[in-house]
């Protein structure tokens, strides 16, 4: 088959265009970094993605519950330390006034300092994080401590989230901890019945208090070693959910993004490989013009 000038100058029209499609892609990837810009430039990384969008939401979401579920319990824990100390107090105090040497007077006095003693373990007890009372189970709208110990919150533990459809307890039973529910002491009775006993001198009374004390301190023990095990747990999964989510947003980079010394080096070589065509589209054309000329 003969090659015409027409043939030769129309080939080279279709490489220089060609070569312009090329460059216009080599200037948009190195101009917006994102060699993934719709799901039709690479429909099975495009899926990969909205996998991993999936993934570190879901890791983002479950990092966040663990985190709000760790502070909840840090402030239960520093509010069952006040308890903790409140107990020692009061234990003191009975010790003390169980001795036969202490006036009626004496003991009135420290009936004043146990009660004050019972409104600041109550005041702990009703701790708030963000609005919500911590120790009411999941009834937390509303002080689960009445003034005088009683209890209004529910026997639920709430649980929250740590790994994809694994839970984790974020709250203690504080009707088990401090009311005695299921065969334990009821401190805070104890703690109104050392009030009792002391504006009434009842010595004895006073003496009898301290098995109770000593019962009620155990069980807040027991509560706390629960806080830690779980804020343990949370703590966990917060550096895991998000060193999930880090990866799931790295991968999706590695899909998305491209690299910017090896899309400029695209760039320059598509800009002399256009610069090129064009100067063979043009010599191809003053040739077949002079052609014509002569």
């Amino acid at each position: 088959m003969r090659v015409t000038d027409r043939m030769t100058y129309d080939r080279a029209a279709v490489d220089a265009s060609a070569a312009r499609t090329r460059a216009d892609e080599a200037l948009t990837l190195a101009s917006t970094g994102l060699k993934l810009r719709s799901p039709g430039d690479a429909p099975a990384d495009a899926g990969l993605v909205t996998i991993n969008d999936g993934l570190a939401a879901r890791a983002a979401a479950i990092g966040s519950g663990a985190q709000a579920a760790s502070d909840e319990l840090s402030a239960t824990d520093a509010a069952l330390n006040d308890v903790t100390n409140g107990l020692a107090r009061a234990r003191e105090i009975a010790v003390q006034m169980s001795n036969s040497s202490y006036t009626a007077q004496q003991r009135a006095d420290a009936a004043g300092e146990v009660q004050g003693l019972l409104s600041s373990l109550i005041a702990s007890l009703n701790t708030q994080v963000s609005g919500r009372y911590v120790m009411g189970g999941t009834l937390d709208g509303t002080p689960p401590f009445g003034p005088t110990g009683a209890y209004a919150g529910d026997a639920n533990v709430r649980q929250v989230e740590v790994a994809p459809g694994v839970l984790q307890a974020a709250s203690v039973r504080a009707d088990v901890a401090f009311k005695g529910v299921g065969g334990g002491t009821d401190t805070l009775t104890a703690l109104s019945q050392l009030v009792t006993d002391l504006q009434a001198n009842n010595q004895p009374g006073v003496q009898s208090a301290l098995t109770a004390l000593d019962a009620g301190t155990s069980q807040v023990a027991a509560a706390r070693q629960q806080v830690g095990t779980s804020m343990a747990v949370f703590d966990s999964a917060v550096t895991i959910n998000k060193a999930a989510h880090d990866q799931a947003v790295t991968r999706n980079s590695h899909l998305t993004d491209a690299d910017p010394i090896e899309a400029n080096t695209q760039l320059a070589l598509a800009q002399r490989a256009l610069e090129a065509s064009l100067t063979a589209t043009a010599s191809s054309f003053k040739f077949t013009l002079l052609n014509y000329l002569k």
